[in-house]
């Protein structure tokens, strides 16, 4: 009996150790690939780009914003954010859907503010080039960080649009965010504060994550 029973151990903890044999070869879940996704700050250097009636400009705006999107990507094994420029310099527009392209970018984010000689106007609005279909993947692209950005600003959502672009010389998906109008007096001071740069930045980085990874 007692022999019987030690039968029975040997064979349970060779089966054990079989079952650790398998895992070890097939090994862990293999990690998503890692997708390069191009984060455009508007403007910069010589070209400031919209201005506030205190003196601000959209080119500040967008530097720190994309900047803080590509801290919030620090980490993560999927997606690698790079920069158009990450400091106070211009790029001129070909350049920028060059450095993507040349970085077989999957994604082109444009950062924008907007300007109006109405100072009452604002809100949120994203475009795609207007050679892009309706229902292509720039527009799916815009309509995921529409929703994401006009939800952090909290202000009139203006959808997404269409026009011509200097992001049609983007070959992947590409879209420009205008995050808020910068003559506005409420969404100017949203702009300029670093909290809310910092939302801006989490929903346009959880917008890509989501595009790319949850939906693509």
């Amino acid at each position: 009996m007692k022999r019987y029973q030690r039968l029975i151990v040997v064979v349970g903890l060779l089966g054990v150790a079989l079952g650790f044999v398998a895992i070890g070869i097939s090994g862990p879940a293999a990690p998503p690939p890692l997708r390069v996704v191009v984060i455009d700050a508007g403007h910069g250097g010589e070209d400031p780009g919209a201005l506030g009636a205190d003196g601000s400009e959209e080119k500040d705006v967008t530097l720190a914003v994309a900047k803080l999107v590509r801290l919030a990507s620090l980490g993560d094994p999927a997606i690698q954010i790079v920069l158009t420029r990450d400091s106070d310099v211009f790029v001129e527009l070909a350049e920028r859907a060059k450095i993507a392209n040349w970085k077989k970018a999957a994604l082109f984010v444009s950062l924008h503010v907007n300007a109006c000689s109405d100072p009452s106007v604002c809100g949120v609005e994203t475009y795609i080039d207007s050679k892009q279909p309706e229902d292509g993947a720039s527009a799916q692209l815009a309509a995921v960080l529409q929703d994401r950005v006009a939800r952090v600003m909290g202000s009139h959502d203006r959808g997404v649009r269409s026009a011509a672009l200097f992001i049609t010389r983007a070959q992947m998906p590409a879209v420009l965010v205008e995050m808020g109008f910068i003559t506005n007096y409420q969404e100017r001071g949203a702009l300029k504060a670093f909290a809310r740069q910092k939302e801006i930045a989490d929903a346009v980085y959880e917008g890509i994550r989501s595009y790319l990874l949850d939906e693509h």
